[in-house]
């Protein structure tokens, strides 16, 4: 008698551990179908952006391994092109004068994107150009962080 209440008590107290581990397992499962959707999202705006540069007369950089992909955009490191980049200009204008960002985000309905690089182990150079209707809104020089 005294071992069926155990066992009672014991499925009892497992219960929520199982409900925890099935809304965890439903999380990540949320989590990796937004990240799905972010990754689409991403690559519709560079499919995007390709085209504008190809209407635009401009052909965008091939990548020819991790190596080109590292060098590929590295005008953004020079200050005065930063300086050149002034509100309301367009995204494609931006993209000429700094290059290809490293990352974009959306936020807000803005696009920002983002140039940075790590500087060391302990540091990184980061600045951003946020850009709302495909002009300029803001300009965030890059800081050693």
């Amino acid at each position: 008698m005294l071992r069926h209440v155990y066992l009672a008590l014991l499925l009892i107290a497992a219960g929520p551990l199982a409900a925890a581990d099935d809304f965890t397992s439903v999380k990540l499962q949320q989590d990796v179908e937004t990240l799905k959707q972010r990754v689409q999202e991403l690559s519709r705006q560079v499919e995007e952006l390709q085209e504008q540069l190809r209407h635009a007369g401009a052909q965008p950089k091939k990548s020819t391994g991790p190596a080109a992909a590292a060098t590929a955009s590295t005008t953004w490191l020079d200050a005065g092109n930063w300086n050149r980049v002034r509100p309301d200009m367009s995204e494609l204008e931006v993209i000429s004068i700094l290059g290809l960002p490293t990352s974009m985000r959306t936020e807000d309905g803005a696009r920002i994107l983002l140039y940075a690089t790590e500087i060391g182990s302990s540091g990184f150079l980061s600045g951003s150009v946020t850009v709302r209707d495909g002009k300029v809104m803001n300009v965030a020089q890059p800081v050693l962080r």
